[in-house]
This record gives structure tokens, C-alpha cells and sequence, in this order.
């Protein structure tokens, strides 16, 4: 774990707790949207922990490497990306998403696919999304050519 941890290309290492600032930041955008959107938001409110970090050894590949896991649900940021995540996904297409690996089970036994089906095992995936690409392309479906989502396309970026 520490070996992900350690690369600077995705994580750096902080000298104090950036929540109260953050929290206070999103708070004021937060209030700013209420006051001029029609879609209101949850303030952040109470107290919170840090989220924390842990990885599950991938037991079915060679060196057993470690899948890390990044777990916000004790977050100041959590409620608010539930939120954010409910307004978004009406927007994703059905056809590029599953909800659970029986979903794609069961269209493997319905369909027969005649094809051939592979598996691609992704390096760390989450830590390797392109952050900024991602929310440039989620504005890009939500707001063009027409505003899909009532929230202004600057603030959802904020938030993002």
C-alpha cells in the first residue's frame, strides 16, 4: 500500500487537514447555487472523519499486487456526492452500465453472444482516472448543446 501511496503523479502528501477549508469552500458554493438554481443542494454540516484507504489482494494474479480502495463514506464530502451522483444519472446512457455482475451474467445467458468475450483487468483504476478529462467530458453530456441539469455548468465543475 505504501508503494501507491508513495507516487506523486496521484497522491501528495499534506502537513495539516484540509477539511475545515474545503468544507467551507463548498459550503459557500453550495449556498450560492440554493440561491440562484432551482435544484438546492444539502449544506455540509457536523462533524466528519477522514475517509481512509486500504487495499484487497487481488488473490488470482501473480505477485498478489493490492487493489486500493479509497473509502469517503466517512467524509465531509460524501452526502454531497450521493447527491451529485442521483442528479447525474439519468444522463448516463443504459446501454454503457450495469448494476451488478448478475446483471451481466444474465445477459450472457439470454444473448448467447456468438462472439468472443474478454476480460481486461485495469491497474488501479480509480487512481488512474483522469480527473479533469472525466469532468470535462460529464459537462460535456450535461450541458451541450442544451443544459440537461439545472445546476450552472461552472458550479457542477466546483462541486465535481
Amino acid at each position: 500500500m505504501n508503494s501507491i501511496l508513495n507516487d506523486t503523479t496521484k497522491f501528495k502528501r499534506i502537513s495539516r487537514n484540509p477539511t475545515n477549508d474545503i468544507k467551507t469552500k463548498l459550503n459557500r458554493l453550495i449556498h450560492d447555487n440554493n440561491n440562484s438554481s432551482t435544484k438546492k443542494l444539502p449544506l455540509i454540516k457536523g462533524d466528519h472523519k477522514l475517509g481512509y484507504a486500504y487495499g484487497n489482494v487481488k488473490t488470482h494474479m501473480n505477485g498478489h499486487p493490492l487493489r486500493p480502495i479509497f473509502s469517503q463514506t466517512p467524509s465531509f464530502t460524501y452526502k454531497l456526492a450521493k447527491r451529485l451522483n442521483v442528479l447525474v444519472s439519468p444522463f448516463v446512457p443504459a446501454s454503457f452500465s450495469l448494476k451488478s455482475s448478475e446483471e451481466f451474467l444474465d445477459i450472457l445467458k439470454t444473448a448467447r453472444p456468438s462472439n468472443i468475450m474478454t476480460s481486461v483487468d485495469v491497474e488501479s483504476l480509480f487512481t488512474n482516472v483522469p480527473v479533469d478529462e472525466t469532468i470535462d467530458f460529464i459537462c460535456q453530456r450535461l450541458y451541450h448543446p442544451e443544459q440537461k441539469i439545472a445546476i450552472p455548468e461552472n458550479t457542477l465543475r466546483l462541486l465535481f
